[in-house]
């Protein structure tokens, strides 16, 4: 009996020992990197693995982000890729890998004189093709309200076009939104519109989803024969075109009715 004791004492004290070197080992072990993505290169703002964004817009994106860093120290980095298994071994949510990219790239992180890195002010915007999501990180540099914003401009600005299946579209207004967000950004839109005019994002929700050219046939042919209709009753009262063409129409569809 006491050497069954000693057994049971000398197995909890094995199993106690097992759980503290793995704990150990797993507070020693430093987090997976991401794999097959490499940050982009000197005043470069877009890696766009999952081929999502199109050429026109694709260079939009470039040239604003290039001229964003040549006069700034806040670059926005807008990244797509296929499935997030790509790129790592272990199961990830997409939020942790913008975090952990944002992070092994050190997306906007700088050092002053004594070498202390200062707070980023950088941005991250991931795309996942195989989700359709999008997720934007920003540094610890900006404010607590940046960080709302950022969230409204993933509910009202990327996530509308995303479930239209217009990503190209969404990606380049979601980067031209985080733009506005930083003062020499404006200016930037500002010069690439040859009217000095930047569209407010209720416009530019219009300007993709509504209707293209200004007012629909539909609309200016019921202008056009309301007024008609007005201007013979008035002429001409009942004897008029207008007044037949109408009473012609009624009687039709009273008869329909029946």
């Amino acid at each position: 009996m006491k050497e069954f004791s000693q057994n049971k004492k000398l197995s909890l004290c094995s199993s106690a020992l097992c759980f503290f070197l793995l704990s150990i080992m797993q507070m020693n072990c430093p987090a997976q990197d991401i794999q097959n993505l490499d940050p982009p290169r000197d005043l470069e703002c877009l890696v766009d693995k999952a081929n999502l964004v199109h050429s026109e817009h694709a260079e939009k994106i470039r040239s604003r982000g290039k001229r964003l860093l040549e006069n700034t120290e806040t670059p926005i980095i807008v990244v797509t890729i296929d499935k997030i298994s790509d790129h790592v071994d272990e199961g990830m949510t997409i939020d942790d890998f913008a975090e952990r990219l944002f992070d092994q790239w050190r997306i906007g992180s700088s050092a002053d004189e004594g070498n202390e890195e200062n707070p980023s002010k950088g941005v991250l915007l991931l795309v996942s093709n195989e989700s359709g999501e999008a997720r934007i990180r920003i540094g610890d540099g900006w404010e607590e309200e940046k960080v709302k914003h950022c969230q409204w401009i993933y509910d009202s600005v990327i996530t509308p076009r995303f479930r239209a299946s217009k990503y190209s579209q969404g990606i380049l207004a979601g980067f031209d939104a985080l733009l506005r967000m930083i003062p020499k950004g404006m200016a930037i839109i500002e010069k690439d519109n040859s009217h000095g005019y930047v569209p407010s994002p209720r416009e530019s929700f219009r300007a993709n989803y509504g209707p293209k050219g200004g007012f629909s046939p539909p609309f200016i042919v019921a202008i056009v024969v309301g007024l008609y209709t007005l201007v013979s009753v008035w002429l001409y009262g009942s004897k008029g075109l207008a007044w037949k063409f109408w009473a012609k129409i009624f009687s039709c569809l009273t008869t329909f009715k029946k």
